[in-house]
């Protein structure tokens, strides 16, 4: 009685679960998306959906034409707009109980952030208690999942696996909140002279210290593997096979290995943090000292990331490791101004128009209903280990001398948002040459659809998106 088969389990359900499910795994809300259209589209296909949403609109204008009809005592019109209108009710009113679930899965504009990354929680509002649940919630929806959808089940027995490893408690919730030591983050506050800042910082770690002494030896044993992992961080390296290369060659992409540079993965520590005011980190950023070798320019990289929380595509936090990774990118030349860059079939795969003038809303939607198939179909590479985005900021900055980019007047889509202090989301964008270069990094609107921006694209490891 406690199994669970695929017939007794709706496909309706099943939606609801990926849908719930992806917004909390969010790196790889796009996987629950794709299966969730293919099930949704044996209830309601997305033609259906798009007729019925035109059936809605022309409803509602119907009442107008009629008055229009009736004031020149047409009754003919009359009789024609009151009947089609009556149809257009009853095939509504049909498709209702289905309409809200389908536009979840077929109209996705949204970005949910990871609600467990480090120093999200201001932004997601949720508390330790809230952690816990939503978690123990997905896991539910994956148990039942791999019961019920079968050709997917080694898919969602790993991600359940994934998040049951999670252990969300609230010492680790705290812990989550800030990404840097907080003793380190009181010196850089007081070498910044930011004295209130300073005082809030005490008087949270004043808060905290009675807990923590009661939970020391539990918390002390649940940070040094952390630690060690962080230490031991392995290289992202990956052999792509003859026709992986051949399909991306063809797609216009091409195979680089980014060389490791630790030493500005150091630089982690100075991210944006919830405990330290803001404000001090624009006085801060001139104080900190860059790694030998390191351009003065990358300050104001630095600084974007010191007073902004920034995530992913997939709404986890980026705090990029900068190990040895292998990528394919599009490795084309900046076009000079005037320029175009020539046809590539990667944007016909996309659906995309172009590479200029594409606001990052469009381009997002494009890369979450056909990035998985690109990888698997033209690239016989697996989605679940690998993701279609626009190119990294930090893969980027590491390829960009090599490669020339960064000298020409536009901006180059990078994957990922700025978190704003009212929790809207930027895009992010850089290169620029007159505003810093490689170096550039700003947030544009996500329907910024200006032909200063132009779109770069690549493929990654999907590891290297996830926070936790």
């Amino acid at each position: 009685m406690a199994t669970q088969t695929a017939e007794r389990v709706g496909p309706l359900k099943q939606v609801s679960e990926l849908l719930d499910t992806g917004n909390v795994d969010t790196v790889y809300r796009d996987l629950y998306l794709q299966r969730a259209r293919a099930l949704m589209a044996g209830v309601l296909s997305l033609d259906d959906f798009r007729r019925i949403e035109q059936d809605k609109a022309d409803l509602a204008t119907l009442p107008v034409l009629i008055g229009r009809a009736l004031e020149k005592s047409d009754w003919p019109r009359v009789k024609e707009l009151s009947s089609r209108g009556d149809a257009l009710r009853r095939a509504v009113e049909d498709t209702q109980q289905h309409l809200e679930l389908a536009r979840s899965v077929y109209v996705v504009t949204d970005v949910r952030l990871d609600p467990f990354s480090p120093g999200l929680l201001p932004f997601t509002r949720l508390s330790a208690p809230n952690l816990t649940a939503i978690r123990t919630q997905a896991t539910e929806h994956l148990t039942s999942l791999e019961r019920s959808d079968a050709p997917w089940k080694d898919f969602y027995s790993q991600r359940r696996s994934a998040l049951q490893a999670l252990a969300v408690t609230a010492s680790e919730s705290s812990k989550a909140a800030t990404s840097i030591d907080p003793q380190e983050a009181a010196q850089r506050a007081l070498k910044a002279g930011d004295m209130r800042g300073l005082a809030q910082l005490a008087e949270t770690l004043m808060a905290a210290v009675a807990p923590a002494k009661s939970k020391a030896a539990s918390r002390e044993a649940s940070d040094q593997p952390a630690a060690a992992s962080e230490q031991s961080a392995g290289d992202w390296l990956t052999t792509f096979s003859d026709v992986t290369l051949k399909g991306a060659r063809r797609l216009g992409l091409a195979a680089r290995r980014l060389e490791a540079r630790r030493e500005l993965a150091s630089l982690r520590q100075y991210a944006w943090n919830p405990v330290v005011a803001d404000e001090s980190r624009r006085i801060g950023v001139k104080q900190i000292a860059l790694p030998s070798g390191t351009p003065e320019a990358f300050r104001e990289r630095l600084e974007m990331l010191m007073i902004h929380p920034v995530v992913n595509s997939g709404g986890a936090r980026h705090l990029p490791k900068l190990v040895a990774e292998d990528v394919l990118i599009e490795d084309f030349p900046d076009p000079e101004e005037g320029d175009e860059t020539p046809p590539s079939e990667l944007l016909t795969m996309l659906g995309l128009p172009g590479r200029r003038g594409v606001p990052r809303l469009i381009i997002e939607q494009a890369l979450l209903t056909r990035g998985a198939d690109v990888l698997d179909k033209e690239l016989r590479l697996d989605p679940r280990l690998f993701r279609l985005v626009c190119i990294p900021p930090d893969v980027h900055l590491r390829l960009g001398e090599a490669e020339g980019w960064g000298r020409q007047p536009f901006w180059t889509h990078f994957d990922g948002y700025l978190v704003m202090a009212d929790g809207r989301l930027r895009a992010l964008a850089g290169g620029e040459v007159r505003f810093g270069g490689l170096f550039n990094l700003v947030g544009v609107s996500r329907d910024y659809d200006s032909d200063r921006v132009l779109a770069r694209f690549a493929v990654v490891r999907r590891e290297r998106m996830v926070a936790w």
